[in-house]
């Protein structure tokens, strides 16, 4: 599992979309190829069997058309005068029944029941004797009235009675050529004879007997017409009565076991359709439907593993149409993800020149939104970086720059070091005290100079201050006072090298030069909630604001030559090193003095 899991991080994640969207789409085809192929199933086979049942109905039609015609025909016949004239007579038992007369009753039955290879033969019978003609000897000239068909055919008054299917050997104890040929189905109907005279109709005498007519039609025809129905194999069918007796079975299932009455009944009473039924254990699809001229139920039986061979394969043809587009889907998710993956392909691209230090490149937007403010946004980065390296650069050079103008222009330190030793050992020598001292501190401020560089403690830096102020008190002979008053805090921290110095020279040179004595300068120093403030405030002669403007400009003048700690250098440093929201402020007035104030973070 462990290693699974590593060889899924490693792959790519064009990779990872591709088998995502294929697996989506072939999981989705899989459930919808399913579904499909049990549905069109269904549907097939649901329509093969409409088929069947459209046969069926169009075997009963056949049929019922060929039995109509007895309905229609035995109609005809109560009117015929030469029927009317025979049987309107009296008893047969007591007169003699010629040759003759019979065939001229027969002809009369064929001029209404022409011969055809469906109907196996017509009579009218009596109870004395059966006229019209029997083939093979096989229909009985007396005793006709003595079997149930005669009895059926005088209760049938009103309409026809249908009789199903009967052996004729075993009925009337005949021979047959064939077994096929002996089984028989019967329309029987009582005749009741009429003539019509001058507009009169004439109806036999109520006393004479009337004949029962007998229609036999060959079981052939019902196979005839429902072997069309039997597409599939070993489909068979079956014909039943709506009490449930059996007419005619296909020559095959005869001796097999018929279906439950129950569900004869229910077929019956439905009239036709469509349904499943188990028989034996199969699984038969059974189409049916009922004739309404005998109200006889024809079905067919159709085994359903058969019926399914029938229909279109659909399982392979789901498999091929699941191998095609699954093959398009591959192809598909394979442009898609590369669409999806262009976009973060060309960022890393774009991520590693940068790391490489190239941050002028630029990625170009893609099609996709989301994606595009991801691109923008290292776009804008890129920018950022590249700005802020720059200022960044620039700064460095520019307080390298500035260090530099503050180195060159201050004398040689370890010469003038050297000298200044070699002058204080003479002043020693010839007992002078005070230059003695002013070398010994020149000589610690150019110690100073030369061991110090950047940022310093401020404490040194304050310590420098006093020397350079004692230098210059030893020079301007009580023309002014220095005072202090710096929190003892701050001496802990750091700040720029020469930074209250040039304020002090400055307020000396320019600010105090036209006064004798009584000149003050006080120093002070405090920290206020993030900020240290640094003030020089002394009592001279005051600046105008254009010379204000002038002094703390921080751009380069080539042209303009300055001390090399001067408060342009001050000022300058302190906006490089701690931005420019810190600085050099400076406040006055010609003739009211000048304060100056340094702002620095509170480090």
């Amino acid at each position: 599992m462990k290693r699974f899991k590593i060889r899924l991080n490693n792959i790519s994640l064009r990779a990872k979309l591709t088998i995502s969207f294929i697996a989506m789409i072939v999981l989705s085809l899989t459930i919808m190829a399913f579904g499909y192929f049990i549905k069109s199933s269904d549907v097939i086979l649901s329509n093969a069997s409409q088929t069947s049942l459209g046969l069926v109905r169009m075997s009963n039609q056949s049929i019922e058309a060929e039995l109509d015609r007895v309905e229609q025909s035995a109609i005809n016949m109560h009117l015929d005068a030469d029927f009317f004239q025979f049987f309107n007579t009296g008893d047969f038992e007591q007169k003699s029944i010629e040759y003759e007369s019979n065939r001229k009753i027969t002809r009369t039955l064929q001029k209404y029941f022409p011969t055809s290879a469906n109907l196996f033969s017509v009579n009218l019978v009596t109870k004395d004797f059966t006229f019209g003609e029997s083939p093979s000897f096989w229909i009985p000239r007396k005793e006709y009235s003595q079997f149930n068909i005669y009895k059926i055919g005088q209760q049938s008054i009103r309409n026809t009675s249908w009789i199903p299917t009967y052996n004729l050997l075993e009925q009337f104890y005949s021979t047959a050529p064939t077994d096929r040929e002996q089984y028989v189905f019967t329309a029987a109907r009582l005749m009741n004879f009429a003539m019509v005279r001058n507009n009169i109709l004439i109806q036999m005498d109520p006393h004479i007997e009337r004949p029962v007519l007998i229609v036999n039609f060959s079981e052939s025809m019902l196979e005839n017409a429902l072997k069309g129905s039997l597409t599939v194999d070993d489909s068979y069918y079956s014909i039943f009565t709506s009490a449930g007796s059996h007419v005619s079975s296909s020559a095959q299932i005869r001796n097999q076991a018929s279906v439950s009455q129950e569900w004869i009944r229910h077929a019956v009473a439905q009239k036709s359709g469509t349904e499943y039924i188990t028989i034996d254990g199969r699984k038969m699809v059974v189409c049916f439907d009922t004739m309404k001229v005998t109200g006889w139920l024809s079905a067919v039986f159709i085994p359903y593993d058969n019926l399914k061979k029938t229909v279109p394969n659909m399982n392979d043809y789901t498999i091929y149409s699941m191998v095609l587009i699954a093959l398009l889907s591959i192809l598909l998710a394979s442009f898609l993800s590369g669409r999806i993956v262009l976009p973060l392909t060309k960022l890393m691209y774009g991520i590693n020149r940068m790391g490489d230090g190239n941050f002028n490149n630029k990625i170009e937007l893609s099609d996709t939104k989301e994606v595009n403010v991801i691109i923008r946004k290292f776009n804008q980065m890129n920018d950022n970086i590249h700005n802020l390296i720059k200022e960044n650069y620039e700064t460095h050079l520019k307080e390298m720059e500035a260090e530099l103008k503050a180195l060159n222009f201050q004398f040689n330190p370890h010469f003038l070091y050297n000298t200044l030793n070699i002058i204080n050992y003479l002043a020693i020598e010839n007992k002078q005290a005070l230059i003695s001292r002013m070398l010994v501190e020149l000589s610690e401020m150019l110690e100073y100079t030369a061991k110090n560089t950047g940022k310093v403690i401020f404490s040194k830096d304050v310590q420098y201050l006093k020397n350079y102020v004692f230098i210059m008190s030893s020079r301007f002979e009580d023309k002014f006072t220095v005072t202090y008053d710096i929190d003892p805090a701050l001496y802990h921290y750091s700040v720029p090298k020469f930074f209250l110095q040039p304020f002090i020279e400055n307020a000396l040179i320019h600010g105090l030069e036209d006064m004798v004595e009584g000149g003050t300068i006080r120093v002070s120093g405090k920290m206020e909630e993030n900020s240290r403030i640094f003030t020089i405030q002394d009592n001279g002669k005051g600046m105008s604001r254009d010379t204000i403007r002038r002094v703390l400009r921080t751009d380069d003048d080539p042209t303009q030559v300055d001390s090399s700690i001067g408060i342009k250098n001050v000022n300058q440093r302190i906006k490089l090193l701690y931005g420019s929201d810190y600085g050099v402020h400076i406040k006055s007035e010609n003739g009211h003095g000048t304060t100056v104030s340094m702002i620095l973070p509170l480090e």
